[in-house]
């Protein structure tokens, strides 16, 4: 193995659309409302939050992930709770 090779062991891009298991805790900022409810955006996946307060647009929240569809890039979570605001 040559030094170079050494150098970027264990390497990898980050895609644009990270994928999710049922049961993951996530920390997220909450970007926006969809059809009543709030959303999170994650590079090019998206992600429903259930249960969050009516001004959680713009804090980050812990959530629980509840489905995920890898086709789709999409998935439910339920709020735990808000952990601060944006720094914006």
């Amino acid at each position: 193995m040559s030094v170079f090779d050494k150098f970027l062991a264990g390497w990898s891009f980050r895609g644009s659309r990270p994928d999710y298991d049922a049961g993951d805790v996530l920390e997220v900022m909450v970007t926006g409302e969809d059809d009543g409810g709030h959303v999170a955006r994650i590079g090019d996946s998206t992600l429903r939050i259930e249960g969050a307060p009516d001004d959680a647009i713009n804090t980050r929240v812990i959530v629980d992930v509840e489905s995920w569809d890898d086709a789709t890039h999409s998935g439910r979570a339920t709020y735990r709770k808000t952990v601060g605001e944006s720094a914006f």
